[in-house]
């Protein structure tokens, strides 16, 4: 874990924001690799090939493919893995 995310300054900016900090426990840094994971599939089929103005375009695009992925994607890998 990168040390800028466990100074005092990060963790006291975050506290003032109301915001609880989520780390991975000593010895199991997989704990969050799912998100991570996430994450970097976004990033790659998304993010880096749109060009956004606002935040609330990038909110709209997040949520897009948020349900893109939760819902239309599931769906369609289950009706190919049917054919199959």
């Amino acid at each position: 874990m990168g040390s800028q995310y466990t100074s005092s300054l990060f963790e006291g900016t975050l506290q003032n924001a109301g915001v609880d900090h989520s780390y991975s426990r000593k010895g199991h840094p997989y704990d969050n690799a799912r998100i991570e994971s996430f994450h970097s599939l976004i990033k790659r089929e998304l993010i880096y090939h749109e060009e956004y103005r606002t935040i609330d375009d990038v909110r709209a695009s997040v949520e897009w493919y948020e349900n893109w992925y939760n819902n239309e994607r599931i769906n369609s890998r289950i009706e190919w893995l049917e054919a199959a």
